[in-house]
Order: structure tokens, then sequence, then C-alpha cells
């Protein structure tokens, strides 16, 4: 549109889009957002806590609401601590196969499972 746009945002959008965007975001749709929000010389992003959304889950909205963004979503989207990726000793070699079809536009899908 040719003017100077500022954008009031609550958390480092920025931050967040370049350390997580490569993990949800289509290599074209990262760099499409990435070239928006970061490299726009019209586009300015300012963080602000004057309204926080998350203020509204803690009951306090007078207080600023202090987090860290990628600690936030490191915890809610990534693997559990408590899970292990090695391979359990004496276990048993479980295989899956599945496959999905739609007859008469009604999506079904088929599972089988077999030990080795």
């Amino acid at each position: 549109m040719g003017q100077k746009m500022t954008v009031l945002v609550s958390h480092t959008v920025s931050t967040v889009l370049e350390a997580k965007g490569g993990h949800w975001l289509s290599p074209q749709r990262f760099l499409k957002y990435y070239a928006i929000m970061v490299e726009q010389n019209d586009v300015e992003i300012i963080v602000t806590n004057v309204v926080n959304p998350v203020s509204f889950l803690s009951g306090n909205v007078g207080q600023p609401v202090h987090h860290d963004c990628l600690e936030t979503i490191e915890a809610k989207y990534s693997n559990r601590p408590d899970l292990k990726d090695s391979p359990m000793e004496n276990a048993e070699n479980w295989f899956t196969d599945g496959s999905s079809y739609i007859p008469d536009s009604k999506r079904h899908a088929d599972y089988a499972i077999a030990m080795k």
C-alpha cells in the first residue's frame, strides 16, 4: 500500500519465526512470512505488553506477564522428557502398515499390525 505500518505484537515474532518456523512451515511459506515480517522496510514490528493474551489466563490483567516465547513453545510442542529414543532390551518387534481410500465420498482407513 506504500505506507509505513507499525505492528504491535506480544511476542518477538521474528525470533520465534527464525527459531521454529522451519519446523511448521514449508520452505516457500517460511520465506514468504520472513520477507513480510522481517525484511520489509515499510513494516515495523514492536513488541509490547499493552494487550498480552497470556495475562488473561493468569487472572492478573493489570500486571505484565513475562515469559520466554521459545521456552514455552519447546515445552508445549517438543517430545516429552521422559520418553527415550533408544531401543528397549528384549522388546518384541511389531510392524504396522496402513492405507486409506474414499469410496462414495466417505473416507476409510485400514491398518494392520504384525509381529516379527
